[in-house]
């Protein structure tokens, strides 16, 4: 009994977190969307791995999966930080999951040239209850392509191209 207590106010609390998550992540994060790929679309150069990238993203760990966006912009160095935020960028990831459910995250990442066109993404970010979230991705032209895994078990793959 106290096994099944437990079991529905862990359900009950995920729900909730992920109505909370849907609420504070579309508004914003939608109006910046739509700037991002406007300004994409009309700029002669556009920058190999700053704007919107699109795609879907899928846990290896219990098949959950849904649709992904993401819109990466420099991290903005504050005076006396400079080194350290050169090669830092902020990816704002956005969510879908089951029919309802959306969220996102933003954690800042370094991003290390490779070769010509080749972008290598690594880094840890802690997302509360989640655990530690790690991400090691690599964009190459118009791909950016991602593996990620969580310390609490889950781990999967992110696929996404410009819009």
């Amino acid at each position: 009994m106290q096994t099944t207590i437990r079991s529905l106010f862990r359900a009950v609390s995920m729900g909730m977190l992920a109505l909370v998550l849907s609420h504070c992540a579309g508004g914003q994060f939608n109006q910046d969307w739509n700037a991002a790929v406007a300004a994409r679309q009309s700029s002669a150069k556009p920058d190999p791995v700053t704007g919107p990238w699109t795609g879907t993203w899928l846990s290896q760990m219990n098949g959950h999966h849904g649709n992904l966006r993401c819109l990466v912009e420099p991290v903005e160095a504050t005076p006396g930080e400079v080194a350290a935020a050169e090669n830092l960028y902020r990816f704002r990831y956005h969510a879908t999951w089951g029919n309802l459910m959306r969220g996102g995250f933003k954690a800042d990442f370094p991003v290390v040239k490779e070769g010509r066109n080749t972008y290598l993404v690594k880094g840890t970010k802690k997302v509360g209850l989640f655990g530690d979230f790690d991400h090691d991705g690599k964009i190459v032209g118009d791909s950016f392509n991602a593996n990620y895994a969580s310390d609490v078990g889950d781990h999967g793959t992110f696929e996404m191209k410009r819009p």
